[in-house]
């Protein structure tokens, strides 16, 4: 039985004086002795909380580890294994790359891992700070780990996925994903250190996207002209065939140039506002009004801008960058609602598993499909195919169809690499740059 309240006692004591004033006056006692038990029955009776108004848990200190944005990293890893892990380009626009303008699934990938770069880099550096590392030791770890991501994606430019040959270092292509990741974390974690606060990163964030927009489209481009936003023509391959030539994606283009680059540290910035903004002494739930609220605004304002300058993430345009840091900021806002301030978290543990470990998830995706694209096996009716697209038309599309078959052959994968990155993490692997 819980103990009384000693407003409860008191009462119980003078009942208890009643009672034996009662006997000493001849009243009766075994009446009075019914209504006491009345009382203390009632008294000691379980009070129900209603449910709205139980406590919730506190979300975690602007020091802790962000589970919310584990689960989103680890979504947006799932999200790129699963539309990766095509054949032939057999699947569905919406999942797909889009060809030029637009976009699908595929093209929130990368945008929202640049993104989450960038959320993460307060999270990162502010507790050293507050640590007291000094910021030279801070400067040295950002060019190390700049210099290992770029060699990550030197390496896996090495092992191409299309029909190239591999180690072909006299064309080895010299940009790609991981060295647009290292260059967009160099830049806007030495902006971080450098003590420019959110206002200052917000004038370099709107600089960036005005300056490219008018380069693009008002700047004639020599032997070319002016406002092209097609493959060819434009300044992004302008720049990169004078100084990268024999060194591109394909012949004649590089589809993470360096001119695209520009914009794509403004996609980190504005990961890196968010992440100051959640840091910040500002109530959970008004961090996650605030979130939705300029999620959509950023949304709607590229939209807006895609009139002019369309969405495209071979191009990294401006509208693209608004439009889909606006995604982000709306999915990590609900991702910090579940997670981190109502603790619903028994869904997010497949996806911080794939988060602890993504840049085995990155290379490792690309490796196996590259290893198992060369691998070729003679069938019997004479044909020649590779393992990767055997597996595809002979496990998956004989029995689902040529497109349809890319939904669980995109799930199957998920399903392969977080088994083994269940036991990686079972056993305290993690790869980090």
């Amino acid at each position: 039985m819980k103990p009384f309240s000693l407003c409860t006692q008191w009462v119980i004591f003078a009942l208890a004086q009643a009672k034996d004033l009662a006997t000493r006056n001849s009243l009766c006692a075994a009446e009075l002795e019914l209504k006491l038990e009345a009382i203390m029955s009632s008294i000691t009776e379980p009070v129900a909380i209603p449910a709205e108004q139980t406590p919730v848990p506190p979300p975690p200190r602007s020091n802790e580890r962000l589970l919310s944005l584990d689960v989103f990293r680890g979504l947006t890893l799932a999200a790129m294994i699963f539309v990766n892990a095509h054949v032939d380009r057999l699947g569905y626009p919406y999942i797909m790359h889009a060809r030029w303008h637009g976009w699908g699934l595929a093209d929130l990938c990368f945008p929202f891992f640049l993104f989450i770069v960038g959320v993460a880099i307060p999270y990162a550096f502010a507790s050293r700070l507050e640590r007291g590392v000094r910021r030279a030791e801070l400067y040295r770890h950002i060019v190390s780990r700049t210099i290992i991501l770029f060699a990550c994606g030197l390496v896996l430019n090495c092992f191409p996925l299309d029909s190239a040959p591999w180690l072909q270092f006299s064309t080895l292509r010299y940009l790609g994903v991981l060295q647009r990741i290292a260059l967009c974390y160099c830049a806007v974690s030495v902006i971080y250190l450098r003590g420019i606060k959110s206002r200052g990163q917000a004038i370099i964030t709107a600089s960036l996207l005005i300056f490219y927009f008018i380069m693009l489209k008002f700047v004639p481009v020599p032997g070319h002209g002016v406002g092209i936003l097609e493959r060819e023509g434009n300044w992004i391959q302008y720049i990169d065939l004078h100084l990268m030539r024999g060194h591109l994606q394909s012949s004649t283009y590089e589809d993470k140039g360096l001119l695209s680059t520009l914009p794509a540290i403004a996609t980190t910035l504005i990961g890196t506002m968010v992440g100051q903004h959640l840091r910040s002494a500002r109530s959970a739930l008004e961090k996650t009004a605030q979130f939705l609220l300029v999620g959509n605004v950023m949304m709607f304002l590229g939209l807006f801008w895609s009139i002019w300058f369309p969405i495209n993430q071979h191009l990294w345009s401006s509208s693209l960058v608004l439009f889909m840091c606006g995604m982000a900021t709306v999915i990590l806002a609900g991702c910090y609602y579940l997670a981190d301030i109502r603790r619903i978290t028994w869904w997010t543990k497949p996806f911080v598993i794939l988060a602890l470990n993504s840049l085995t998830v990155f290379m490792g995706t690309w490796l196996f499909m590259s290893v198992l694209d060369k691998i070729k096996v003679h069938l019997n009716d004479g044909t020649v195919m590779s393992v990767w697209r055997l597996s595809y038309y002979r496990w998956f599309a004989s029995w689902a169809g040529p497109v349809p078959a890319s939904i669980p052959f995109g799930f199957a994968n998920i399903l392969l690499f977080l088994a083994i990155l269940t036991l990686m993490y079972k056993k305290g692997i993690f790869l980090k740059a």
